[in-house]
């Protein structure tokens, strides 16, 4: 595994800023259901941030045709991240690191796309 690869896996294995519900140290996780269950409860957070800031940004959209289009445009961002991580699974055939990339990568898009409507928030 090349070094930037590896980098990237044990970042998302850390489970940064994911609350560890049970005893499972996700800095230290070296199997791999241990990294892919803590890629999952990152990728978890990340999600409910971004579910956060659609509702949040969503109730101060009034303007009805704004607001149709503002949803259209979410569900169609949904559509292009499953089809993006969905490629990036893909690119890892049947490794075993596929889970912890295809997380990554919902987790980055959900980071990413929270950081957008949190500015489209700030333009009002």
């Amino acid at each position: 595994m090349s070094k930037p690869l590896f980098t990237l896996v044990l970042t998302v294995a850390l489970g940064l800023g994911a609350a560890s519900a049970q005893a499972l140290d996700c800095a230290n996780a070296t199997t791999t259901p241990d990294m892919n269950e803590c890629a999952a409860r990152t990728q978890k957070t990340a999600e409910a941030n971004l579910n956060a800031t659609y509702s949040r940004v969503l109730k101060t959209v009034t303007e009805r045709k704004v607001r149709t289009q503002f949803v259209a445009a979410q569900r169609l961002w949904i559509k292009y991240r499953e089809a993006d991580c969905k490629t990036v699974q893909a690119l890892y055939g049947t490794g075993t690191i596929r889970t912890v990339m295809y997380l990554g990568c919902l987790q980055n898009r959900a980071e990413t796309r929270t950081r957008e409507l949190e500015m489209l928030q700030g333009d009002r």
